[in-house]
Parts: C-alpha cells; sequence; structure tokens
C-alpha cells in the first residue's frame, strides 16, 4: 500500500492588493545612467502635464526638486531638472507656451520661478540630455501657500495663505492680488478646485462649500454642504478634488470620513456618492478619459487603498492597496497627488521619504455585442 503524498497548501491571496489592471512603479531617475534624488527630497506634491505627454513633478523635503517624467516611445525616463533654491517644497507647477512656472515654498515664504520645458532627446543612449536654467521670478508671499490651483491657461493661480487669506497669482509677473478672508477663525479646508466657469471652490467650517467668482469679485459663502458623519460636520473639509471638464462636475472627498461626492455646480448641490474604502481621508483623485474617478484614500495612519467611482454604473469601489511587482517589488502607502496622461494613464505622486512615480493603467472594458462581419 503506497502513502500518499501530502499536498503543498496552495497560495491563495486575500485580494487586499490592487488586482484590476496594472500598476507601475517609476523611479526618479533615468536607469541605468543616473540615480534619484536623496531619500528625504522625493515626495512628490504636485503633478502636472505638458504638451505632448510629458509629466512634470515637484517634491518636498530638506530640498525640493523640479523634474520631467517621459514614458512614451523611447524614453521611459525621469530626468531632474534642478533643485529650486532655498525651497523645501514646490506647491504648483503651470505651463505657459514653452515655459514652465513653478510655485515653491521655504522658510523665507513663497517665490515664483521659471524654466523651459523639457524638449525631448534621442534617449536610447545616455547623451543628449541637457538642464536648463531655473530663474526666479518674483518673491510672492511671505509666508506658504496652500492647496493652489490653476486656470487652463496657466496664467492665473488661485491659492491660500496660512492664516487662511485667498490670493490671485499672476504667472507673467509674479504679482498678487489678496482677494479676502475664507474664515476668520481659521476653519478651512487647504484644497481648492476651479470649474469649466473658472469659479475657484474650497471648504470652510461645518463641512460648508464656498466659491470665488471672478466676475462679481467676491467670496460667497454657498450653504452647500459636503457629507460628513453625523456629528463631525464641524471637523469636516474637502482634502482632495477632480474636474470633469467633459461634463462640467467637480468631484470632492473629504477628511476626516473619507465620503466620495460630486458637485454640480451650476445647481449649487453636492451629492454625496459614498465612503470607497475604510480610510479615513482621501488624498488625490482625477478623472479618467473615459469619465470614470480614480483616486487615493488613506491618511498618515493609514495604508492607501485605490478606489474608482464609475458614473455609468454609479458604482463605488474599493481597488485595493497599490503594489507593483514589475523588477524591484514596491509598496505604496501614501500619495498626495494624481493627473491622468495622454493616452488614459494615470499617474499618482507617492509622498513618502523613499519616492516613485506611480501609473496605473485601468483595465479595458471587454466588447459585448456579437461579433459581425465587415
Amino acid at each position: 500500500m503506497t502513502k500518499k503524498r501530502k499536498r503543498e497548501p496552495t497560495w491563495k491571496s486575500l485580494g487586499e492588493f490592487v488586482n484590476e489592471g496594472v500598476l507601475l512603479a517609476v523611479p526618479l531617475c533615468f536607469p541605468g545612467q543616473s540615480s534619484p534624488p536623496p531619500a528625504g527630497e522625493t515626495a512628490i506634491t504636485t503633478l502636472m502635464q505638458g504638451p505632448g505627454g510629458t509629466v512634470y513633478l515637484g517634491t518636498a523635503g530638506q530640498k525640493a526638486h523640479l523634474m520631467a517624467a517621459m514614458i512614451y516611445s523611447d524614453t521611459g525616463v525621469v530626468l531632474e531638472m534642478g533643485v529650486i533654491p532655498g525651497a523645501t517644497r514646490i506647491e504648483a507647477i503651470t505651463a505657459v507656451g514653452d515655459d514652465l512656472f513653478i510655485l515653491a515654498c521655504g522658510e523665507s515664504g513663497t517665490t515664483l520661478w521659471t524654466a523651459p520645458q523639457f524638449v525631448r532627446s534621442f534617449l536610447i543612449q545616455e547623451w543628449g540630455l541637457s538642464r536648463a536654467e531655473i530663474e526666479k521670478v518674483a518673491d510672492v508671499l511671505d509666508t506658504s501657500a496652500l492647496g493652489t490651483v490653476a486656470t487652463r491657461d496657466g496664467r492665473t493661480v488661485y491659492g491660500l495663505t496660512e492664516d487662511g487669506q485667498l490670493f490671485c497669482l499672476q504667472t507673467a509677473d509674479g504679482s498678487v492680488e489678496m482677494l479676502g478672508q475664507i474664515d476668520e477663525h481659521g476653519r478651512h479646508g487647504s484644497r481648492l478646485a476651479i470649474d469649466t466657469a473658472e469659479r475657484v471652490w474650497g471648504s470652510a467650517g461645518n463641512a460648508e462649500l464656498w466659491v470665488y467668482d471672478r466676475g462679481a469679485g467676491e467670496i460667497l459663502h454657498t450653504r452647500v454642504c459636503v457629507p460628513a458623519a453625523a456629528g463631525r460636520a464641524q471637523h469636516t473639509h474637502v482634502s482632495a478634488w477632480a474636474a470633469d471638464d467633459h461634463t462640467g462636475v467637480l468631484y470632492g472627498g473629504t477628511y476626516p470620513d473619507g465620503f466620495v461626492f460630486k458637485l454640480l455646480c451650476d445647481e449649487g448641490r453636492a451629492v454625496a456618492l459614498g465612503k470607497p474604502t475604510r480610510c479615513n481621508e482621501v488624498a488625490c483623485m482625477t478623472v479618467g478619459h473615459d469619465g470614470r474617478l480614480f483616486g487615493i484614500a488613506g491618511a498618515e495612519d493609514d495604508l492607501a487603498h485605490l478606489f474608482c467611482y464609475d458614473p455609468a454604473e454609479g458604482s463605488l469601489r474599493d481597488l485595493g492597496i497599490p503594489v507593483s511587482t514589475l523588477t524591484a517589488r514596491q509598496y505604496g502607502y501614501h500619495f498626495a497627488s494624481a493627473i491622468t496622461g495622454r493616452d488614459g494613464e494615470i499617474y499618482f505622486g507617492q509622498n513618502e521619504r523613499v519616492n516613485h512615480l506611480w501609473i496605473y493603467c485601468p483595465p479595458v472594458p471587454r466588447r459585448t455585442t456579437p461579433r459581425t462581419s465587415q
């Protein structure tokens, strides 16, 4: 009688990691030719896509780095464009024509810098890369800027000061206009959004939204409230925004309860969509080319979770914890920025001590109609 061999237990995932689509963690360098900035200087605070698909990154830490990422054709490189003198955080990057404008913060306050956009070179070999000089435009504020948002032409940037004043910055010369105080008691969120009519939206005390209309020239407290758990409205503010320029809808995510909502701007109405994960904060969001909303939820004490809202289905789903298994295995715990790329890929800016640029390629839905002859 033969003895039966004991069957080895099979590995089975608990389903905690993202298994829908593909996530790639791209190092902040030219692999094999350069090294990323030092640990403690690579927390990605802002992302901006320029013409041609180049993605520009701003970092925070002991030094603030400006970087350009190119993943198309024969590129596949993240190039360091330079360190912003005296800055510890890049708050915003915009593009006007062939020029970049960089809003950076440090101990001495907020300054505006400019640099030419990166021109793609022949990148099969290491030569052909050059760094243009980053030049100072103006000293902007004596304090740090928070939650900035740029108009679509890149010529105007709105932001908040640390004491809650809304300001308007012209990138051409660095001139600043103070537009008013959001809340004299300091009860306001630090994230701003701009709708298709170029109205600026933000959150104040008691989960209430405010809006600034350049034509009217005043800050209006709308009495529109974002979703909050019972008894927690006084602690609630908008921690992330994403604009759908195709429909005119603004999406928002909240802290401390991690709810997602959509704002029908012309109607002045916020519609709660639900809580996608167990996490207590929505960190960043972006709208994909197909209208789906992708975002990351998770505060400092959480493990980040990727989520998706599909307006066609009305579904809001937790997709799991970010993990990249190609080349070196990487886990993503904290993120602070998100944008949609040229071909519909989604970029997420990791915000830890050692960081990567994460690229999410969502799945393409299968066709359900019968095959027909052409």
